[in-house]
């Protein structure tokens, strides 16, 4: 159990601001929901953002390939999408992960996906899973605001009541969510320590 907790609870707060979220705001508290991300690269497959052509130069130094040779592949991708013909990310390597994920560069629309695509994207399996929470916390709720990373005036989150735990905790059992998303539920919402062991006791 002390592995579990410590494991559950590793998280430092600058990962922490990194998630995410949508946050709905209702009359008394707050519940964040988490995107977690599943690296399948399905996003990256029809998509390729806009790049100004200098921070391709500077990206290419990154990578380390010829400058004229990246931007004429991304313009080339970037006009197939435009024409309704997409092809992946050039960005995209053999293990579907992104070549320049951690650079300062990586565009917003890829930071804040998939609510950079309106908060929507049927064809991801991690977007569904998301979609399936909110609207499962919001079934009884009459009155909320609700946010998005992309637009959230205030990240931060008024605690859930601890009378709410147990009814959170059985609408996650129910929709058999992933455990990085209970996981991340919980750091987000800053959940008391029983509800963590609750946690522990019901997912093992």
């Amino acid at each position: 159990m002390h592995m579990f907790l410590r494991r559950l609870l590793k998280m430092d707060m600058s990962s922490r601001r990194s998630l995410l979220f949508t946050k709905t705001e209702m009359p008394g508290h707050d519940i964040a929901v988490p995107f977690i991300c599943r690296k399948c690269g399905t996003c990256c497959m029809t998509y390729i953002p806009g790049f100004k052509a200098e921070d391709l130069i500077t990206i290419s130094r990154y990578l380390k390939w010829p400058p004229a040779d990246l931007i004429y592949r991304h313009t080339e991708c970037y006009l197939k999408r435009i024409r309704g013909k997409p092809e992946p990310c050039i960005f995209l390597n053999d293990q579907k992960l992104c070549r320049i994920y951690k650079h300062p560069l990586r565009p917003s629309d890829c930071r804040l996906y998939p609510f950079s695509y309106g908060g929507t994207d049927a064809d991801c399996a991690a977007y569904l899973e998301h979609a399936r929470v909110v609207e499962a916390v919001l079934m009884n709720e009459k009155s909320f605001e609700i946010y998005d990373a992309s637009f959230c005036p205030n990240p931060d989150v008024r605690l859930i009541p601890n009378s709410k735990w147990p009814e959170i905790f059985r609408t996650l059992r129910l929709l058999n969510v992933s455990r990085k998303m209970i996981r991340a539920l919980l750091i987000l919402n800053d959940a008391p320590l029983m509800s963590v062991i609750t946690c522990f006791l019901l997912y093992g």
